[in-house]
């Protein structure tokens, strides 16, 4: 018999923030040639070698964000910890990772495991801001202390309890599985966690991209995604519908532009007199470029990962 960690239970999504389309598409990469990453292959070769950085650039952006356990995606977490219950009857939880979204369940007692007893959320008693959530008990549990009704039992203020949370944080970050025309009122996605109803998303497709907003009628697990309105162009499958802000998606571009070069693919830039020559691969243009995304990112650091 063993003990396991509720945080381990939850594993990390590997998404990708921005597609192959897109980096190609951004003016950023304007002088890179994406034609050579793998020497004398074929164009859907290079596009798996580009794909496989866009990868690789999108874990730099979650770990300097979230640390080697988190990531920008909205996930689902399972954590826990002991509290005290403050003298207005509550218990202020400080997740690892933000921005909060949701919490889906939270659990309390005087021991873990069994000795937890559930407490049904809703929006009386969870409180939900971007960097904590505040839980007050229901009155199926208990104790009554001041206007607050809080423990059951002999549950009290300032006992230290043992506490579990399941909470969603993170931004939508999804693709579609299917092509779309214009004049239709839904998507397929890949994965529909940290969508809600009444949602703005963007929908990432070059030339293409627009503005959606998820029907009143989702019911937050299909994912089949009903739209307010009908979309404008036509789209392709694996086109990236998201909730993250463009700030995002431009430094992880920038990370895929510095570990191209790191791999020795340079491309090509205009020098004065209008004549094609070479940029070296070693030197400081990479760096600027890591230099340029981790700039980007700081304002979506957690709190515990900025200083």
């Amino acid at each position: 018999m063993s003990a396991t960690a509720s945080y381990a239970l939850q594993g990390g999504r590997v998404e990708p923030y921005v597609t192959v389309s897109e980096v190609k598409f951004s003016p950023t990469c304007a002088a890179i040639d994406f034609t050579n990453l793998i020497p004398n292959a074929s164009a859907s070769v290079q596009d798996r070698a580009l794909q496989e950085i866009i990868v690789a650039a999108s874990a730099k952006a979650d770990l300097y964000t979230m640390g080697i356990y988190g990531t920008l995606n909205a996930t689902i977490n399972t954590e826990s910890g002991k509290y005290r219950p403050n003298r207005m009857g509550q218990i202020i939880v400080n997740p690892y990772f933000t921005p909060i979204i949701e919490v889906r369940d939270f659990k309390i007692g005087y021991g873990p495991g069994v000795g937890l007893q559930d407490i049904t959320i809703t929006n009386d008693n969870c409180f939900v801001e971007r960097e904590q959530f505040t839980i007050t008990y229901s009155s199926s549990v208990g104790l009554s202390v001041g206007p607050l009704t809080i423990a059951g039992g002999n549950w009290a203020p300032q006992t230290q309890l043992f506490c579990q949370w399941t909470y969603v944080n993170g931004w939508a970050n999804t693709f579609t599985t299917t092509t779309t025309n214009a004049g239709d009122t839904s998507l397929q996605v890949t994965d529909p966690t940290g969508i809600y109803a009444g949602q703005s998303l963007s929908l990432w497709d070059g030339s293409n991209d627009e503005y959606v907003t998820v029907a009143s009628t989702y019911d937050g697990v299909s994912k089949t995604i009903p739209l307010t309105a009908a979309l404008s162009f036509k789209h392709g499958s694996g086109v990236h519908l998201t909730a993250l802000p463009a700030t995002v998606k431009q430094a992880v571009v920038h990370f895929v532009v510095a570990l191209i070069k790191q791999r020795g693919q340079g491309g090509l830039v205009l020098n004065e007199l209008g004549e094609p020559v070479p940029v070296s691969t070693k030197t400081l243009t990479s760096m600027e470029d890591e230099a340029l995304g981790y700039e980007l990112l700081n304002d979506f650091r957690v709190a515990w990962a900025r200083f």
